[in-house]
């Protein structure tokens, strides 16, 4: 297969993934609040999950996106005009290979003489996602690896710009969910994302952390929504 096969092979992907109603992809949704009451009810199972489950779908997702490497960076590259594919390839298998997983949830605990202490850490729920267009599916890949670890599930606001590579890395997250034997919807976004869905997204009262990915206006609205807040701006980390 020549570089000219594979262009076609990218350009007929991208071409199915048209802003349509037909063929819609796993986690995809009209609406912010439909996308949000799905991730809520994925987030119920999700939480009683043992922990070897989660990282059974968090390898499902490194696995799924090794062998998408090529065509997520690709279609990134075609639909934003960004960046390069030889790059993007590495980027992919890099947060693959390296985001953390369940390892990195401990339970700590101590005693004395007032008694025993044990403490866990619990999952936030809901978290709200808003991802660049400079690393649109490198971002969803890796929020979503460790928001799963921590037994949350995810919706993600993408910038328009890059709508169609980031529902594909959606849609990869939900598969390697259910190829685990886990639920859909696990992570969610919304067929068209706009200004008006980040926001309901902000304001909704089942998401209690928003996680914002891009310049410094959108890490501020999020860092000043009055709900906690993770924001990365300069130098767009995966």
């Amino acid at each position: 297969m020549n570089e000219q096969d594979i262009q076609e092979i990218v350009k007929k992907v991208m071409a199915s993934m048209e802003l349509s109603n037909s063929d819609r992809k796993l986690g995809i949704f009209d609406d912010m609040n439909d996308a949000i009451a799905a991730a809520a009810e994925a987030q119920k199972v999700m939480q009683k999950m043992p922990m070897d489950f989660r990282e059974k779908i968090i390898s499902n997702i490194r696995k799924l996106t090794i062998e998408n490497a090529e065509l997520l960076a690709r279609m990134g590259v075609e639909e934003t005009g960004m960046g390069n594919v030889g790059d993007k390839i590495l980027k992919h298998k890099l947060l693959a290979e390296k985001t953390p997983g369940t390892e990195d949830i401990t339970t700590r605990v101590w005693s004395g003489d007032r008694g025993l202490t044990l403490v866990e850490m619990g999952p936030f729920g809901v978290i709200g996602a808003i991802t660049p267009c400079t690393n649109p599916s490198e971002t969803v890949l890796c929020n979503s690896m460790g928001m799963i670890a921590g037994g949350n599930t995810v919706v993600f606001n993408p910038h328009p710009a890059a709508v169609k590579v980031s529902h594909l890395a959606v849609e990869l997250v939900n598969r390697a969910s259910l190829e685990a034997g886990g639920p859909a919807n696990i992570a969610t976004s919304v067929l068209k994302p706009t200004m008006d869905s980040s926001k309901t997204m902000l304001a909704h009262k089942k998401i209690p952390l928003i996680v914002a990915t891009g310049g410094p206006g959108v890490v501020t609205t999020v860092l000043s929504s009055g709900k906690r807040g993770i924001g990365a701006g300069a130098g767009n980390p995966p």
